[in-house]
């Protein structure tokens, strides 16, 4: 298909959303949310390094095989160490109360995926000795060379022990437009799937997404919105730090979760032999004793596949059952689902390092799959170091009916029949509605 051609003909599909998104705008004006104050954000500690979140855990075996430390996860220059680990000139403090501890000089860890970027994301690590650490209290941290300047709310990580299967879920830093309606689909879904608790980060969206993530927040679904403030562009930092995002994420589920999954808002993991992914994880716990993470490959479902197709559900995964044949290999494009207590550094489609005894499981095909909903034009899919590709548009369509076979569970989960019967989203009930008429 002529990519020029698909592209021209969407634009009214463009203007119905950007249109539901000003009625949405003028519902929200008279709704009463108060937005939430935020702990965490990035402030720069010290030239050139700037930091995201704090936490108190359990030293890296790396750097201590029995203490705690203070790990500061941001980003800083390429050229902060010589080398990807090392003893950096940054000291550290530790404040409870009017009592401050200084804990000597920090161990710096770099993180790859910086794509030659300026900058890249860092671990900071301090090794806290002779200073007993109550985890009920509240601390604050701080890295300087010369004197304080600010200090950091920090997280103290409670190491609990449990066998129970709970599963959160992360999505990357959201930026730029895009409907509501897919933000919706996204938790209606993994929430049929099992999944009991969602983490986002918000960075550059609509005023009218924001708020309707601040009204989630006030109804029963288990949410977690943080602001991604990030002072660097594209040009400095990778996706905007994505990699920073999945640190935290991974880090802040380590013992409140036995899995977190990490995707975008239009990926969706899909269990082929099970009725939702905490059947899926079960299986292969039971099947991989000291699996750290499970990789699961992506096939792309293109926009291109179904283009010109009437649409009959206001939900895109709904309207469009048609995929390309061909699973991209693990580590490209995939995602994962982690046992966070296993992982030292995750990556964006694979984990980097592993605690000590634990390794990646590549999902087979035929077990689970993520299912990509994007426009392929001129997309190349790539393995084997990126040394072989074709085009996704190239490659055999298969009629997969999956997720359609479960439409009637999607479009009655109690999300949707929220936002869909509430008398207090009688506005919003008719964009939706005019939506689906205009087949978005």
């Amino acid at each position: 298909m002529n990519c020029f051609v698909y592209e021209n003909n969407d634009i009214k599909s463009k203007e119905i959303v950007f249109n539901a998104e000003i009625k949405m705008n003028d519902f929200l004006k008279y709704t009463k949310i108060q937005s939430s104050s935020h702990i965490k954000g990035w402030i720069e500690i010290t030239q050139d390094v700037f930091i995201y979140s704090v936490y108190i855990d359990k030293c890296p075996s790396t750097i201590s095989e029995s203490s705690v430390c203070v790990q500061f996860i941001g980003v800083a220059l390429m050229n902060i160490t010589d080398t990807d680990s090392s003893l950096s000139d940054l000291k550290c403090a530790l404040k409870e109360k009017s009592t401050i501890k200084e804990l000597g000089f920090a161990y710096i860890e770099k993180l790859p995926e910086h794509h030659f970027k300026p900058y890249t994301a860092i671990f900071v690590y301090c090794v806290v000795e002779d200073f007993i650490i109550d985890f009920t209290s509240i601390y604050y941290a701080t890295l300087y060379k010369f004197s304080i300047s600010t200090w950091l709310p920090t997280y103290c990580l409670i190491p609990k022990v449990s066998s129970n299967l709970a599963v959160n879920l992360c999505v990357r830093p959201l930026y730029g437009s895009f409907s509501i309606i897919f933000v919706i689909e996204f938790l209606s879904y993994y929430k049929t799937m099992g999944i009991q608790h969602f983490v986002f980060y918000r960075f550059n969206i609509s005023e009218s997404t924001n708020l309707f993530f601040e009204y989630l927040k006030h109804t029963n679904l288990s949410i977690e919105i943080n602001p991604w403030d990030i002072p660097l562009n594209d040009e400095l930092i990778h996706e905007y730090g994505q990699i920073v995002f999945t640190q935290d994420c991974i880090v802040q589920s380590r013992y409140k979760f036995s899995h977190t999954i990490i995707v975008d808002i239009d990926e969706f993991i899909v269990p082929k032999l099970h009725s939702n992914i905490t059947s899926l994880i079960s299986y292969l716990d039971k099947k991989y004793e000291n699996a750290g993470s499970y990789i699961i490959p992506m096939v792309l479902f293109c926009d291109e596949f179904s283009y010109g197709k009437n649409s009959s559900s206001i939900f895109r995964i709904l309207n469009n059952n048609k995929r390309q044949k061909t699973p991209w290999a693990w580590g490209y494009r995939s995602k994962y689902i982690v046992r966070a207590d296993r992982v030292l550094y995750g990556g964006v489609h694979f984990v980097w390092k592993y605690k000590k005894n634990c390794y990646e499981i590549n999902v087979s095909d035929s077990v689970a799959l993520l299912y990509h909903y994007r426009r392929c034009c001129g997309l190349l899919q790539t393995w084997f170091l990126h040394l072989f590709s074709f085009h996704v548009l190239n490659d055999e369509i298969v009629i997969d009916n999956t997720l359609i076979k479960i439409a009637d569970k999607l479009l009655n989960d109690s999300l949707v029949s929220l936002v869909l019967e509430s008398s207090n989203f009688t506005m919003f009930a008719d964009v939706l509605h005019s939506i689906h008429l205009k087949g978005i």
